[in-house]
């Protein structure tokens, strides 16, 4: 019986321990995957806030023409409707443009985990000039000051420049090393969260009361379509209650979503660490919480 040539039994041995080593790695990266995800979860379940801040406006607008107005014309309705809300509409595409960033810092992340790193050929065009003429939610001093503003390009820029890279743990820690970078967009994501989204919310909720009220005196001229608006009212304040909840979730995904960049900085040489397991978990139940209330964001309609 012929036996195999040494070379090729050298051979096998060698595809066979790159195998495991290669395995090995992916399997030792998981955690820098399992935040990945998350954080691409959780950006992924912001994007309907952005819309609905937009639609919460028009719905109150127009919600209060129907009942308030003497002689309603819809087509008039919304055109008013729509120019209220247009400062709101205009704001929410920089805002778009941060939760992006975001997400595509965690796809990245995720790429360099499985060696798989993509190459961008778009850049984040205008995106200094979207983010530095954006303001803060209520007020006119801008959101991201000089030095916030440069951080997040830098942040940017530097996902555009591992696009041509292919040092994955030196990768993976210069993405890390972004910590600050990544809590500066995600805490200005946190705050349109609280201070637009919510506070447009709560402004629904103070209308429908006024609704209340007016259908209330017209219900002895209209007593069935007074029941019908009492009851839309009724389920639509349930609704923006639920939708309230969204925010909160949101917020408690954040601060889950830094506290876990900090830990897998902090562990990059150690990733099996408890504590980095724990902490990771935890934001991955935040996440799961955020994905369940999401459902909510839809309105009820009318």
């Amino acid at each position: 019986m012929q036996r195999p040539q040494n070379s090729s039994v050298s051979t096998l041995l060698l595809c066979a321990t790159a195998s495991l080593l290669l395995g090995g790695c992916a399997s030792n990266l998981a955690p820098v995957r399992t935040f990945a995800e998350q954080t691409q979860k959780m950006s992924v379940h912001f994007e309907p806030m952005l819309a609905g801040g937009v639609h919460s406006c028009m719905d109150k607008a127009m919600r209060k023409r129907l009942i308030l107005a003497e002689r309603f014309d819809a087509q008039a309705s919304e055109q008013a409707a729509r120019a209220d809300c247009a400062a709101i509409e205009q704001a929410t595409a920089s805002i778009a443009s941060l939760n992006d960033l975001l997400l595509r810092y965690a796809r990245t992340l995720a790429a360099l985990a499985d060696d798989k790193l993509p190459v961008y050929k778009e850049e984040f065009a205008g995106l200094g000039d979207a983010l530095g003429g954006l303001a803060q939610p209520g007020g006119g001093a801008p959101l991201l000051d000089a030095g916030k503003l440069d951080k997040v390009m830098k942040l940017s820029e530097h996902l555009s420049r591992l696009a041509t890279q292919r040092l994955q743990k030196s990768a993976l820690r210069e993405l890390l090393d972004e910590q600050e970078a990544v809590d500066i967009v995600s805490n200005a994501l946190k705050e349109y969260a609280q201070r637009s989204y919510r506070a447009g919310l709560q402004d629904e909720l103070r209308d429908l009361d006024l609704l209340r009220g007016a259908v209330d005196k017209a219900a002895p001229r209209e007593p069935l379509a007074a029941n019908y608006i009492r009851t839309r009212l009724h389920l639509e304040g349930r609704q923006l209650q639920e939708r309230e909840k969204i925010v909160a979730a949101y917020v408690a995904a954040v601060d889950a979503l830094q506290a876990s960049v900090a830990a897998l900085r902090a562990n990059l040489d150690r990733l099996q660490a408890p504590a980095l397991e724990q902490q990771l978990a935890q934001f991955s139940r935040q996440v799961d919480t955020l994905q369940k209330q999401a459902v909510f964001y839809a309105p009820a309609r009318w």
